[in-house]
């Protein structure tokens, strides 16, 4: 089941960008419900958004709920100002896997197709939403509230329905998403193409919070492990060896790296406890999530969430429920 995450900006007591009588908030709104009554006429999907009504969420909270719920995909719904005028988007400025780099190609590609927007361009950007989800993200920016022809675009229900038409269009082919009613079958056959796999060679690789688990390790430790999104051996292995890099690297110990937790690397383990920061805590929030424990962020921030699944893992593994992982907690986790 392909898990979708919609995030309407803003909200509650921040409206947003505000012009031409439009408030951001209530647009994207409107835009991201679109968008999942869309996408439910499509089979194996399943639509969130971070908020359904005029309600404030921090943008942790946002990429948190995203994260907690193990989405594959991760869309902020926005409207610009600035005095600009289109349509552009934006993914993590830092290191992205390539499964991003191709959703941004065919989201840019279809909104631009179905609202003949002015394209602004594919762009990169510190945002805290694209920063803190743990899968491929993405934010869109649909037009410019401020600007007097993209306002009176947005003020046309049909146009946002366009808007919204354009987001799904990119997701069905980046999941390979088939109709999922007898009605939505008969849809144009631009429609009916667009919902077959995408042959790009790099959307075929899998995403979701394991893959991106496992990128990350390809990418840190210069391994070369499949992106399945799927938590074997294979993938448990690069976590020990991950581990022992580190304790080597940040604590001089000398181990092996083999991917074997044996009784040296168990011995060379150091305390994690809140308030830790780096790769050892991004290592034991990711193999707390590969098998069930799901840390919140997988950041390398040892926060009150991370220390929750540790007490939880020790809790329904008859440990010593401190909060805190040492090497007893290490071994459990990679048993």
């Amino acid at each position: 089941m392909t898990k979708i995450f919609i995030d309407p900006g803003h909200g509650g007591s921040d409206p947003g960008a505000v012009a031409n009588g439009l408030q951001e908030k209530n647009l994207v709104l409107e835009i991201s419900k679109r968008i999942e009554s869309k996408l439910k006429e499509y089979g194996d999907v399943e639509v969130r958004l971070s908020r359904t009504s005029d309600t404030f969420i921090s943008l942790s909270n946002r990429a948190n709920m995203a994260n907690d719920w193990g989405a594959d995909y991760f869309i902020s719904v926005h409207i610009n100002a600035g005095g600009g005028e289109g349509y552009e988007d934006f993914i993590f400025n830092g290191n992205v896997s390539d499964v991003t780099t191709d959703n941004q190609d065919l989201m840019n590609r279809e909104v631009i197709k179905a609202t003949d927007f002015n394209n602004r361009g594919k762009k990169q950007a510190n945002f805290a939403v694209l920063r803190l989800t743990n899968m491929p993200a993405i934010l869109t920016e649909n037009g410019f509230i401020d600007n007097s022809s993209d306002a009176n675009k947005l003020k046309d229900k049909l146009f946002l329905d366009k808007v919204a038409e354009g987001h799904v269009q990119a997701i069905v082919e980046i999941f390979g998403l088939e109709n999922g009613s007898p009605s939505s079958r008969s849809r144009s056959t631009s429609k009916s193409r667009l919902s077959q796999p995408s042959r790009s060679t790099k959307s075929s690789q899998a995403s979701g919070t394991i893959a991106t688990i496992q990128l990350t390790l390809n990418n840190r430790y210069g391994l070369s492990i499949s992106i399945d999104n799927l938590f074997g051996p294979e993938s448990k292995t690069a976590l020990i060896k991950g581990l022992q890099t580190e304790l080597n690297k940040q604590f001089n110990r000398g181990l092996t790296v083999d991917g074997i937790f044996g009784p040296k690397t168990r011995a060379a383990c150091v305390t994690v406890r809140q308030g830790a920061r780096g790769n050892i805590t991004w290592i034991l929030q990711s193999i707390l999530y590969c098998t069930g424990t799901s840390p919140g962020s997988i950041d390398g921030i040892f926060g009150p969430k991370t220390r929750e699944a540790v007490r939880n893992f020790q809790r329904e593994n008859n440990l010593q429920v401190d909060g805190i992982a040492g090497s007893q907690t290490f071994h459990m986790l990679f048993k």
